[in-house]
């Protein structure tokens, strides 16, 4: 099963996205996607995508600005999965940002 959902996925990322994105835009492009799942596991980015460091590559969108979460689920089997999501930054991160720029002696707004 996790096989065919693969290949089905590969295959919609080849079809929306095309072929010639960086593997780090069809990561970005995955997570932003809504109507249908849009999370990612580490295994799946390398599988999928080809990436062969997906830490670095999250790590990489974060320092672009996205919000990327990294969520932990329980399976049925007692199992754990990790998995990766693209979320919207609480009001106490941007005000961190805001701190950090602002201590740095730049303006934060115009």
């Amino acid at each position: 099963m996790n096989l065919l959902l693969n290949i089905l996925s590969l295959i919609e990322i080849r079809v929306y996205y095309g072929d010639n994105m960086s593997a780090k835009s069809k990561v970005l492009a995955y997570l932003s996607k809504t109507g249908s799942y849009n999370t990612l596991t580490a295994a799946k980015m390398q599988s999928v995508f080809g990436v062969s460091n997906p830490s670095a590559t999250i790590n990489e969108l974060r320092n672009e600005g996205y919000s990327i979460y990294l969520n932990t689920r329980t399976t049925q089997s007692g199992g754990k999965v990790s998995f990766y999501r693209l979320g919207t930054p609480t009001k106490r991160v941007v005000a961190a940002g805001i701190a950090a720029i602002r201590s740095q002696g730049q303006r934060a707004f115009a």
